[in-house]
């Protein structure tokens, strides 16, 4: 591809841009985008009239947003500052346009010829070829190093389709396939491919469905947001105050996925709209990155052991606990990394934990390390005998669930038991303050 075609590439989608932007963001986009013009050019590039363009190019100046002076080719240009940059980049906070920088761009366009002319021999429009440069541009060097053909640039085109930040355009494999002609094992192969080779994608499976986001868009950068804001919250009430109460992993990857759905970021089910919606394996693997950033900042990995045998979300999805404990122990592998099915016991990874285990406490299913010398579970005060500590992970997930639903039971509000008074109780309370009456559970 010429340099002149990857240029009107480029200036086309700019131009679609600006006519959304009031007259004064016209400027510091373009500014910001395409580099420093003259009056004639930028007259020619921002549809305004003279008048107009002069009069917010006088404004933006005395504002400090913008700059005149003397380019190299002895001839006046308007500049960006740096406090006008900060001005655009809050109006495209967080939108993939603010990430379009023109000579990056252009360079990555012009690495990009094969592709390019791919799509468009198979009639891809250039908005959409536009949007999976822009996602190559993120992932930069490390996607070029990959072999390219037709097959690599069809996958990509499978992943943009199957993207959570379009679910309008989601195309079935099978059928996508058919359509291009190619076979089901070469798509997934690059899949694979790419997956494999630490690019910054996220993929998660509803069904037969994949959908796929990228660390970089709006859905990945708010969702590591959201996980590395929750788990520093986390940290503080340690360090201040020790954990009040056992954390709940499903719990927080709901609250986190809620907020997405209230950005549009993610949707729920709706039947009767028949919309099906991605917010439960979604969850899941929000509970994946979640262990894996949390060992990356230094939690220690008996609490995010104990964090894991709780996930009821996990449990029901196959190897999906398994997995947990492959990230504890430090994989990178991308099939852990993602809710995908894994075919393998996890009780062999029971051994191979860096921190040895001597089992898990019977009653609350809480990791007992070596080291735990006191035969009395720290977490339920429970005192066992060393043989009656759990020796079986799968079995020890079951018993950490069943106690966190007591927790909960205990947790809640209910009427007081003694028929002559109706003050509501909570079980952990142990009597009603009201009555007297005993709420000690029977073991």
């Amino acid at each position: 591809m010429s340099n002149k075609s990857a240029d009107n590439l480029i200036k086309s989608k700019i131009h679609s841009l600006i006519t959304k932007l009031d007259y004064e963001q016209r400027i510091l986009f373009l500014l910001k985008n395409m580099g420093p013009q003259r009056f004639t050019d930028f007259e020619k590039i921002s549809n305004m009239s003279k008048s107009t363009l002069s009069k917010y190019l006088n404004k933006l100046l005395d504002q400090d947003l913008i700059k005149k002076k003397i380019h190299e080719d002895k001839k006046p240009r308007y500049y960006i500052t740096n406090k006008g940059i900060e001005e655009i980049n809050k109006k495209f906070f967080n939108q993939e346009d603010n990430l379009l920088y023109y000579d990056k761009l252009r360079d990555i366009t012009l690495k990009l010829d094969d592709l390019i002319k791919f799509y468009k021999k198979i009639s891809i429009e250039d908005s959409i070829i536009f949007k999976i440069v822009g996602i190559i541009s993120k992932i930069g060097d490390k996607f070029l190093s990959i072999e390219k053909n037709e097959d690599l640039f069809l996958t990509m085109f499978y992943i943009f389709l199957n993207s959570v930040t379009t679910k309008e355009y989601k195309f079935e494999l099978k059928e996508f396939c058919k359509h291009y002609n190619v076979k089901k094992l070469r798509i997934e192969f690059y899949i694979d491919k790419i997956m494999s080779s630490n690019l910054g994608f996220y993929m998660f499976q509803r069904m037969e469905d994949m959908f796929f986001f990228h660390e970089k868009d709006i859905v990945g950068t708010m969702t590591l947001h959201l996980i590395n804001e929750t788990l520093q919250d986390i940290l503080i009430k340690m360090n201040l105050s020790g954990l009040k109460s056992i954390l709940d992993l499903d719990a927080i990857a709901e609250k986190i996925s809620g907020e997405l759905i209230k950005m549009d970021l993610i949707w729920d089910a709706d039947p009767s709209k028949g919309i099906i919606g991605i917010k439960e394996p979604f969850e899941m693997l929000i509970e994946k990155i979640l262990i894996k950033n949390a060992l990356d900042m230094g939690f220690s990995k008996t609490f995010l052991m104990d964090l894991a045998l709780q996930s009821e979300k996990l449990a029901r999805s196959k190897g999906g606990l398994n997995s947990l404990i492959n990230i504890i122990e430090g994989s990178e592998r991308y099939e852990d990394l993602n809710v995908v099915a894994i075919n393998e016991d996890i009780n062999q990874f029971f051994d191979e934990l860096i921190e040895k285990v001597r089992g898990f406490c019977p009653k609350c299913g809480k990791t007992m390390l070596e080291s735990d010398i006191v035969n009395k579970c720290p977490r339920c005060g429970i005192e066992f005998k060393p043989e009656q500590l759990i020796q079986d992970i799968s079995t020890a997930s079951k018993v950490s669930m069943m106690f966190k639903k007591k927790l909960e039971l205990e947790d809640s509000e209910i009427e007081c038991p003694n028929p002559n008074c109706h003050y509501y109780v909570k079980l952990s309370w142990g009597e009603c303050p009201n009555c007297g009456t005993s709420l000690t559970k029977q073991e």
